[in-house]
């Protein structure tokens, strides 16, 4: 199972801990977790950091897939996550977050807040950009 470390390791980069800020202080704690392990709260965060998204955003799927309104601090935060990206952030993780976005259009939204919704919306004008 791959973990954040063997991800930079891959990518001839290393990591250390510098100011302890709080995303420092989390990166710490989840850089030898299995990404497979890692909780809703991680991934999400992990996708916010843009943060090897093309091994993250098929974890995201598979939990939206799960509960679509899946979120550790607040229902939908996962989708919020995957909002926040920026077409620059998506590149090498085209395929899944096109993935995503296909399911996302197809699942029944009436039990959806006004938020979610402006996400999912963000999410598919962010696919066709």
């Amino acid at each position: 199972m791959t973990t954040f470390r063997e991800l930079l390791q891959l990518r001839n980069s290393t990591y250390e801990p510098n100011n302890r800020s709080s995303l420092d202080e989390w990166f710490s704690s989840v850089l030898d977790v299995p990404l497979d392990e890692l909780e809703i709260g991680d991934v999400a965060r992990a996708v916010r950091q843009s943060l090897f998204l093309a091994e993250i955003l098929p974890k995201a799927e598979a939990i939206l897939r799960n509960n679509p309104l899946s979120g550790e601090d607040y229902d939908g935060q996962l989708i919020s996550s995957i909002a926040s990206l920026e077409r620059g952030d998506i590149n090498d993780a085209l395929p899944s977050f096109l993935s995503i976005c296909s399911y996302l259009a197809q699942i029944n939204k009436t039990d959806f807040d006004r938020q979610v919704l402006i996400d999912i919306e963000k999410i598919e004008k962010l696919s066709h950009s």
